[in-house]
Protein backbone atom coordinates (compact mmCIF):
# COMPACT_ATOMS: atom_id res chain seq x y z
CA UNK A 1 0.00 0.00 0.00
CA UNK A 2 1.23 3.39 -1.07
CA UNK A 3 1.06 6.83 1.24
CA UNK A 4 -1.53 7.91 -0.68
CA UNK A 5 -3.75 5.20 -0.55
CA UNK A 6 -3.32 5.28 3.20
CA UNK A 7 -4.45 9.03 4.21
CA UNK A 8 -7.55 9.20 5.34
CA UNK A 9 -10.08 11.08 2.71
CA UNK A 10 -11.62 14.40 4.56
CA UNK A 11 -14.24 16.03 1.95
CA UNK A 12 -14.85 19.91 2.82
CA UNK A 13 -17.35 21.38 1.20
CA UNK A 14 -17.80 25.13 1.09
CA UNK A 15 -18.23 28.33 -1.77
CA UNK A 16 -15.69 29.27 -4.21
CA UNK A 17 -13.06 31.57 -1.95
CA UNK A 18 -10.12 32.68 -3.84
CA UNK A 19 -8.08 32.24 -0.40
CA UNK A 20 -9.16 28.84 -0.34
CA UNK A 21 -7.67 27.78 -3.57
CA UNK A 22 -4.89 25.45 -1.87
CA UNK A 23 -6.95 24.27 0.91
CA UNK A 24 -6.50 20.40 -0.84
CA UNK A 25 -3.79 18.13 -0.21
CA UNK A 26 -2.22 15.92 1.90
CA UNK A 27 -1.45 16.86 5.41
CA UNK A 28 -0.23 14.56 7.90
CA UNK A 29 -2.64 11.23 7.94
CA UNK A 30 -5.16 13.41 6.02
CA UNK A 31 -6.19 13.71 2.06
CA UNK A 32 -7.99 17.06 2.26
CA UNK A 33 -10.26 17.94 -0.49
CA UNK A 34 -11.97 20.90 -0.96
CA UNK A 35 -14.79 21.21 -3.06
CA UNK A 36 -16.45 24.74 -3.65
CA UNK A 37 -19.99 24.06 -4.11
CA UNK A 38 -21.48 27.00 -3.08
CA UNK A 39 -22.77 27.96 1.12
CA UNK A 40 -26.56 27.10 -0.25
CA UNK A 41 -25.86 22.97 -1.32
CA UNK A 42 -22.94 23.06 1.67
CA UNK A 43 -25.58 24.17 4.27
CA UNK A 44 -28.24 21.56 2.87
CA UNK A 45 -26.91 18.20 4.73
CA UNK A 46 -26.36 20.00 8.05
CA UNK A 47 -29.68 21.47 8.07
CA UNK A 48 -31.27 18.26 6.72
CA UNK A 49 -28.90 16.18 9.65
CA UNK A 50 -27.28 14.37 7.29
CA UNK A 51 -23.95 12.67 7.48
CA UNK A 52 -21.26 14.94 6.48
CA UNK A 53 -17.46 15.12 7.41
CA UNK A 54 -16.58 19.41 7.22
CA UNK A 55 -19.22 21.71 5.47
CA UNK A 56 -19.12 26.00 5.51
CA UNK A 57 -22.30 26.85 7.46
CA UNK A 58 -23.95 29.51 9.22
CA UNK A 59 -22.87 30.94 11.99
CA UNK A 60 -26.04 32.06 13.17
CA UNK A 61 -28.12 28.92 12.31
CA UNK A 62 -25.27 26.91 13.99
CA UNK A 63 -26.29 28.84 16.87
CA UNK A 64 -29.73 28.04 17.06
CA UNK A 65 -29.13 24.61 16.36
CA UNK A 66 -26.93 24.23 19.69
CA UNK A 67 -29.44 26.19 21.47
CA UNK A 68 -32.02 23.50 20.42
CA UNK A 69 -29.52 21.00 21.73
CA UNK A 70 -28.69 19.78 18.38
CA UNK A 71 -25.12 18.27 19.20
CA UNK A 72 -24.30 16.99 16.14
CA UNK A 73 -21.13 18.43 14.86
CA UNK A 74 -18.94 21.71 16.10
CA UNK A 75 -17.08 24.54 14.68
CA UNK A 76 -13.67 25.81 14.10
CA UNK A 77 -12.62 29.05 14.10
CA UNK A 78 -12.43 29.37 10.17
CA UNK A 79 -14.60 32.41 9.94
CA UNK A 80 -16.09 33.24 6.10
CA UNK A 81 -18.53 35.27 3.87
CA UNK A 82 -17.77 38.68 6.04
CA UNK A 83 -19.44 41.46 4.78
CA UNK A 84 -21.30 44.79 6.52
CA UNK A 85 -24.58 45.03 6.05
CA UNK A 86 -26.07 48.49 5.87
CA UNK A 87 -26.02 47.97 2.14
CA UNK A 88 -28.43 44.46 2.31
CA UNK A 89 -31.80 46.51 2.72
CA UNK A 90 -33.34 47.15 -0.59
CA UNK A 91 -35.52 49.75 -2.00
CA UNK A 92 -37.39 51.05 -5.22
CA UNK A 93 -35.31 53.58 -7.01
CA UNK A 94 -38.62 55.57 -6.98
CA UNK A 95 -38.44 55.10 -3.63
CA UNK A 96 -38.51 58.26 -1.09
CA UNK A 97 -37.03 55.76 1.74
CA UNK A 98 -33.19 57.36 2.11
CA UNK A 99 -32.77 56.16 5.91
CA UNK A 100 -33.89 53.65 8.77
CA UNK A 101 -36.04 56.00 10.88
CA UNK A 102 -37.94 56.06 7.74
CA UNK A 103 -38.78 52.53 7.62
CA UNK A 104 -41.67 52.48 10.85
CA UNK A 105 -44.34 50.55 10.27
CA UNK A 106 -43.10 49.82 6.38
CA UNK A 107 -43.07 46.31 5.05
CA UNK A 108 -39.89 44.97 4.50
CA UNK A 109 -39.62 41.50 3.10
CA UNK A 110 -36.68 38.71 3.99
CA UNK A 111 -36.89 35.27 2.57
CA UNK A 112 -34.91 33.73 5.36
CA UNK A 113 -35.72 35.40 8.52
CA UNK A 114 -33.13 34.07 10.33
CA UNK A 115 -30.30 34.03 7.84
CA UNK A 116 -27.05 35.61 9.45
CA UNK A 117 -27.18 38.93 6.98
CA UNK A 118 -30.89 39.27 8.46
CA UNK A 119 -29.38 39.13 12.34
CA UNK A 120 -26.52 41.71 11.72
CA UNK A 121 -29.14 44.40 10.01
CA UNK A 122 -31.51 44.38 12.21
CA UNK A 123 -28.69 44.60 15.41
CA UNK A 124 -26.95 46.67 13.33
CA UNK A 125 -30.30 49.09 13.08
CA UNK A 126 -30.97 48.76 16.97
CA UNK A 127 -27.51 50.29 17.67
CA UNK A 128 -26.82 52.59 15.60
CA UNK A 129 -30.22 54.13 14.09
CA UNK A 130 -32.62 53.00 17.45
CA UNK A 131 -34.59 51.23 14.98
CA UNK A 132 -35.93 48.07 16.16
CA UNK A 133 -37.01 45.29 14.40
CA UNK A 134 -40.59 45.21 16.19
CA UNK A 135 -41.33 48.68 14.81
CA UNK A 136 -41.18 46.70 11.05
CA UNK A 137 -43.74 44.65 9.27
CA UNK A 138 -42.09 41.38 8.01
CA UNK A 139 -43.34 39.31 5.56
CA UNK A 140 -41.57 36.17 4.28
CA UNK A 141 -40.97 33.57 2.14
CA UNK A 142 -43.13 30.25 3.10
CA UNK A 143 -40.06 28.12 3.78
CA UNK A 144 -38.56 28.68 6.72
CA UNK A 145 -35.42 26.59 8.64
CA UNK A 146 -36.39 28.08 11.70
CA UNK A 147 -39.76 29.65 13.28
CA UNK A 148 -39.39 33.30 13.36
CA UNK A 149 -39.98 34.21 16.90
CA UNK A 150 -43.64 35.53 17.99
CA UNK A 151 -42.59 38.87 18.88
CA UNK A 152 -41.98 39.71 15.57
CA UNK A 153 -45.21 39.09 13.80
CA UNK A 154 -44.44 38.18 10.69
CA UNK A 155 -46.00 37.11 7.98
CA UNK A 156 -45.88 34.55 5.14
CA UNK A 157 -46.73 34.98 1.88
CA UNK A 158 -46.64 33.91 -1.39
CA UNK A 159 -43.73 35.29 -4.71
CA UNK A 160 -40.93 36.84 -5.34
CA UNK A 161 -39.90 38.88 -2.49
CA UNK A 162 -38.03 40.87 -4.66
CA UNK A 163 -40.11 41.09 -7.58
CA UNK A 164 -43.13 42.65 -4.99
CA UNK A 165 -40.63 45.81 -4.20
CA UNK A 166 -40.43 46.24 -7.89
CA UNK A 167 -43.79 46.21 -8.01
CA UNK A 168 -44.58 48.60 -4.82
CA UNK A 169 -46.74 45.68 -3.10
CA UNK A 170 -44.19 45.47 0.06
CA UNK A 171 -41.40 49.07 1.14
CA UNK A 172 -37.89 47.61 0.88
CA UNK A 173 -36.02 43.85 0.93
CA UNK A 174 -33.38 42.25 3.02
CA UNK A 175 -31.01 40.15 1.48
CA UNK A 176 -27.11 39.90 1.06
CA UNK A 177 -27.95 40.95 -2.76
CA UNK A 178 -29.96 40.72 -5.54
CA UNK A 179 -31.42 39.44 -8.84
CA UNK A 180 -31.50 43.26 -9.51
CA UNK A 181 -28.26 44.05 -8.67
CA UNK A 182 -26.90 41.73 -11.83
CA UNK A 183 -28.68 43.83 -14.54
CA UNK A 184 -27.10 46.78 -16.44
CA UNK A 185 -27.59 49.56 -13.78
CA UNK A 186 -30.03 51.60 -16.31
CA UNK A 187 -32.17 48.65 -16.24
CA UNK A 188 -32.10 48.37 -12.27
CA UNK A 189 -35.54 48.94 -10.42
CA UNK A 190 -33.85 48.88 -7.17
CA UNK A 191 -31.02 50.67 -4.95
CA UNK A 192 -30.00 50.05 -1.04
CA UNK A 193 -31.44 52.34 1.31
CA UNK A 194 -28.88 54.27 2.19
CA UNK A 195 -27.49 56.56 -0.83
CA UNK A 196 -23.83 56.79 0.44
CA UNK A 197 -23.52 53.38 1.85
CA UNK A 198 -19.53 52.72 1.30
CA UNK A 199 -18.79 56.12 3.74
CA UNK A 200 -21.85 54.63 6.44
CA UNK A 201 -19.47 51.15 6.23
CA UNK A 202 -16.27 53.08 6.47
CA UNK A 203 -17.63 55.02 9.65
CA UNK A 204 -18.89 51.97 11.23
CA UNK A 205 -16.06 50.07 11.35
CA UNK A 206 -13.54 52.91 11.99
CA UNK A 207 -15.79 53.63 15.79
CA UNK A 208 -16.25 49.54 15.94
CA UNK A 209 -13.80 47.48 14.61
CA UNK A 210 -16.88 45.02 13.73
CA UNK A 211 -16.57 43.43 10.26
CA UNK A 212 -19.41 40.97 10.25
CA UNK A 213 -18.94 37.45 10.05
CA UNK A 214 -21.69 34.89 8.64
CA UNK A 215 -19.84 31.40 8.34
CA UNK A 216 -17.92 29.12 10.01
CA UNK A 217 -16.18 25.36 9.08
CA UNK A 218 -18.20 22.99 10.80
CA UNK A 219 -17.09 19.40 11.35
CA UNK A 220 -19.45 16.39 11.91
CA UNK A 221 -19.16 14.49 15.66
CA UNK A 222 -18.36 11.26 13.83
CA UNK A 223 -15.93 12.83 11.89
CA UNK A 224 -14.21 14.65 15.13
CA UNK A 225 -15.04 11.00 17.18
CA UNK A 226 -13.02 8.98 13.87
CA UNK A 227 -10.21 11.78 13.69
CA UNK A 228 -9.58 13.87 16.79
CA UNK A 229 -6.63 15.61 15.58
CA UNK A 230 -8.32 16.92 12.70
CA UNK A 231 -9.80 20.43 13.79
CA UNK A 232 -6.34 21.97 13.94
CA UNK A 233 -5.28 20.30 10.79
CA UNK A 234 -8.17 21.66 8.87
CA UNK A 235 -7.03 25.05 11.03
CA UNK A 236 -3.85 24.89 9.38
CA UNK A 237 -4.51 24.42 5.90
CA UNK A 238 -7.23 26.93 5.96
CA UNK A 239 -4.75 29.28 7.16
CA UNK A 240 -1.70 28.21 5.13
CA UNK A 241 -4.14 28.67 1.97
CA UNK A 242 -4.99 32.04 3.22
CA UNK A 243 -1.49 33.02 3.47
CA UNK A 244 -0.74 31.66 -0.02
CA UNK A 245 -3.28 33.76 -1.54
CA UNK A 246 -1.86 36.98 0.26
CA UNK A 247 2.11 35.73 -0.88
CA UNK A 248 0.60 35.99 -4.54
CA UNK A 249 -0.45 39.81 -4.01
CA UNK A 250 -4.74 38.44 -3.29
CA UNK A 251 -6.25 41.44 -2.36
CA UNK A 252 -8.91 41.36 0.06
CA UNK A 253 -10.73 43.79 1.87
CA UNK A 254 -14.42 44.76 2.22
CA UNK A 255 -14.03 47.72 -0.42
CA UNK A 256 -11.81 45.84 -2.55
CA UNK A 257 -8.61 48.78 -1.53
CA UNK A 258 -5.13 47.72 -0.84
CA UNK A 259 -5.00 47.55 3.42
CA UNK A 260 -2.34 46.94 5.39
CA UNK A 261 -4.17 44.10 7.81
CA UNK A 262 -5.82 40.87 7.04
CA UNK A 263 -9.47 41.73 7.58
CA UNK A 264 -10.71 37.68 7.38
CA UNK A 265 -8.41 36.58 10.25
CA UNK A 266 -9.07 33.21 11.47
CA UNK A 267 -8.98 31.91 15.26
CA UNK A 268 -10.52 33.38 18.58
CA UNK A 269 -8.67 36.65 18.51
CA UNK A 270 -9.61 39.66 20.03
CA UNK A 271 -11.28 41.12 17.12
CA UNK A 272 -13.18 37.67 16.54
CA UNK A 273 -14.41 37.35 19.57
CA UNK A 274 -15.66 41.02 19.74
CA UNK A 275 -17.90 40.24 16.75
CA UNK A 276 -18.46 36.69 17.44
CA UNK A 277 -20.13 38.02 21.09
CA UNK A 278 -22.08 41.24 19.09
CA UNK A 279 -23.78 38.05 16.91
CA UNK A 280 -24.42 36.32 19.85
CA UNK A 281 -26.13 38.95 21.52
CA UNK A 282 -28.22 40.00 18.64
CA UNK A 283 -29.27 36.56 18.19
CA UNK A 284 -30.62 36.85 22.19
CA UNK A 285 -32.38 39.98 21.64
CA UNK A 286 -33.80 39.22 18.51
CA UNK A 287 -35.71 36.09 20.54
CA UNK A 288 -33.67 33.61 18.52
CA UNK A 289 -31.92 31.77 21.95
CA UNK A 290 -32.46 31.20 24.98
CA UNK A 291 -29.23 32.43 26.28
CA UNK A 292 -26.45 33.71 25.56
CA UNK A 293 -23.50 30.97 24.94
CA UNK A 294 -20.10 31.02 26.25
CA UNK A 295 -18.41 31.63 23.29
CA UNK A 296 -15.71 28.95 23.55
CA UNK A 297 -18.33 25.95 23.98
CA UNK A 298 -19.09 26.93 20.41
CA UNK A 299 -15.75 25.38 19.35
CA UNK A 300 -14.25 22.51 19.30
CA UNK A 301 -11.96 21.70 22.16
CA UNK A 302 -8.56 23.68 22.10
CA UNK A 303 -10.35 26.38 19.83
CA UNK A 304 -8.43 29.30 21.62
CA UNK A 305 -4.80 28.02 20.77
CA UNK A 306 -5.23 27.80 17.37
CA UNK A 307 -3.18 30.70 15.92
CA UNK A 308 -3.42 32.07 12.32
Amino acid sequence: MDQESSLNLINIYGSDYDYFSKVSGNIKEFKLKYDPIGALESFKPVLQKKIFQVNEFSLANYTLMRDRKVDSMMAIPVFLNRAFRHGSLYVNKESDLVHPRDLKNKTVGAKEYTQTAGVWWRGTMIDEYDLHWTDIKWVVSSEQRFDPPGEAAVEMVEGDLEQLVIEGKIDAFLAPTTEDSKKESSDQKLRPLFINTEEIERDYFSRTGIYPLNHAMVIHKQCLSDFPTLPKVLFDAFSSSKKEFYNQNGVYSPWGDKIDYDPIQFGLTNKNSKVIKTLLRYLFEQKFISKTPDLESLFVEGSKDFID
